[in-house]
């Protein structure tokens, strides 16, 4: 068994072989040797231990032991210092610099540099430009782009997109973490020689944060960006929980009727889906997660932390992707039923001459005093309530009932309208011919039957409308289960909001609106409207 020895390198502790620690210790006194009486000589030694570092857990793996051919390997990878010193005359360092010391080029953001989250420092490290330039260059955007009737009046663009697309970098764009990757965007290779270069232009301080360059470069351009990074993150923080909050409170917390909310909307209509628990999680996560990444953006920018190693940021815009993609998949297969429509029409003589028609909504179940949406004028009637009685919540609805005013001469009708949808036009047609509205003419007195909704027997698009011709001299009348003439405005959304405007003065409509307003203001039981 071999002896080995435990060291600490780079801030990171190795189990090494005695006798690779003895090849270790001499390279690092060769290296102590060539660079102490150096200019930022500790600092490229720094630099220099942190790649070793990266380098040991590359080739040996994290936790294990160092053998003596993975140092001579690092060794080798790293170079010697006297073979800088070789490079000597400029021709030579040029030579070097264009062949040897070139490596593969890739966009990172910048860390080390950074004011808001490394974009315009990793691209400009990239394009190998002033990080100042490339600031000013997205402030000019940003400032353009945020006043379009000034620079683009015809344009129409918007300050959103340059926030949209810097968010976006941020987020699909991975952070410069290790050496190699912060070398690789420049594309120059983590060697002895690239590693004392960028050290002494101040272009890099391996290992360690050295915001002060960028600062040195533009103090004026980095202030300003810092402010804008500070007022960009409370932005992100305040836009991202009202977005939070008004989701939550629209999708999952508001109540259309009691005990009911929004996103349950979905399982009482038919749809191509048996199930819709996916859909609605992936619903819910395509609108939630990107508010949630501009939250930990926000924080994160504010109270200046670096990313953790498993990178949230990056982890949040994949689940988002895989949640678009999923939600699109899923709605476009839940749509399937209503991928063609059809309408039937069909039209019913009015024998009556009577000058008031009346109109009766005609239902097993009780208008309720909550839970109903109402809402008429001159020419529509609406009527559409929630019975919560039972176990299983049901939805009444009527067709919509229109008044056509036409002229005395004219025949008096009923025009029957269904539009239906389908997964072809045929099934489409066939459906709209047998979802005709349900009613029954006598006299002067017209019956509405009622379609009835739940989770078994869901709402499969079918619209109905039962228009009403007759002339402006007749009234129309609804008297069941409410009291509403066709000259007046009526809306009713029973549990949000009600209002009534230029009722006409007739007992029986004082009388209704009397029971309804008695609901939100007691006052009206001292009036006496009869």
């Amino acid at each position: 068994m071999k002896k080995v020895i435990k060291v600490s390198l780079g801030k990171i502790a190795f189990t090494i072989e005695e006798d690779g620690y003895l090849v270790l210790k001499g390279y690092l006194e060769e290296l102590n040797d060539h660079y102490r009486g150096k200019q930022n000589g500790n600092e490229i030694i720094e630099g220099i231990e942190e790649r070793m570092a990266e380098l040991f857990i590359e080739k040996a793996g994290a936790g294990s032991i160092v053998t003596i051919n993975v140092i001579n390997e690092v060794v080798r990878i790293l170079g010697r210092p006297d073979a800088i010193d070789e490079e000597s005359n400029e021709e030579s360092y040029e030579r070097s610099s264009a062949s040897a010391s070139r490596a593969e080029k890739r966009l990172y953001r910048d860390p080390d540099h950074k004011m808001i989250g490394g974009v315009c420092s990793g691209l400009a490290a990239y394009f190998n430009i002033e990080i100042a330039i490339v600031r000013v260059i997205f402030l000019v955007l940003l400032f353009i782009s945020w006043a379009p009737h000034i620079f683009f009046p015809f344009t129409g663009i918007g300050g959103s997109f340059i926030l949209l697309a810097y968010i976006v970098m941020w987020i699909a764009i991975p952070e410069a973490r290790t050496v190699k990757q912060k070398f690789a965007m420049r594309g120059e290779k983590p060697d002895l020689s690239n590693i004392q270069r960028n050290v002494e232009r101040g272009a890099a301080r391996v290992g360690r944060d050295i915001n002060r360059a960028g600062r040195r470069a533009a103090p004026a351009v980095n202030e300003v960006f810092r402010v804008i990074s500070k007022i960009f993150a409370v932005f992100l923080v305040l836009f991202s929980l009202g977005g939070i909050l008004l989701f939550s409170f629209l999708l999952l917390g508001v109540e259309i009727f009691h005990g009911f909310i929004p996103i349950d909307v979905l399982d009482y209509i038919k749809l191509g889906l048996t199930d819709t628990l996916w859909l609605k999680i992936s619903s819910l996560a395509f609108f939630f997660l990107p508010l949630v990444g501009m939250l930990y953006g926000g924080i994160q920018i504010l109270f200046e932390f670096r990313n953790p190693r498993f990178r949230p940021g990056l982890i949040i815009f994949i689940l988002w992707v895989i949640a678009g993609f999923a939600s699109i998949t899923l709605l476009v297969k839940s749509s399937q039923p209503y991928w063609e429509d059809a309408r039937e029409v069909s039209e019913v003589p009015v024998i009556s001459q009577s000058d008031t028609i009346f109109v009766k909504f005609a239902s097993a179940n009780t208008l309720p005093e909550t839970n109903v949406i109402m809402e008429g004028d001159e020419s529509e009637m609406v009527l559409f309530w929630m019975d919560d009685a039972a176990k299983d919540k049901k939805f009444i609805s009527f067709p919509k009932v229109r008044i056509v005013r036409q002229s005395s001469d004219e025949p008096r009708k009923l025009r029957l309208r269904t539009q239906a949808f389908s997964a072809t036009s045929g099934e489409a047609m066939i459906k709209a011919q047998k979802n005709l509205p349900a009613f029954e003419l006598t006299d002067s007195l017209l019956t509405i039957q009622c379609d009835v909704y739940d989770k078994v027997n869901k709402w499969d698009g079918t619209n109905k409308v039962i228009s009403i011709y007759v002339p402006d001299s007749v009234k129309v009348i609804v008297q069941e289960p409410v009291k509403f003439a066709f000259d007046a405005n009526m809306r009713i959304h029973s549990g949000w909001d009600w209002c009534f405007d230029d009722f006409d003065n007739d007992r029986w409509e004082r009388r209704w609106e009397r029971k309804w307003n008695r609901r939100w203001n007691d006052r009206d039981e001292d009036l006496d409207l009869d």
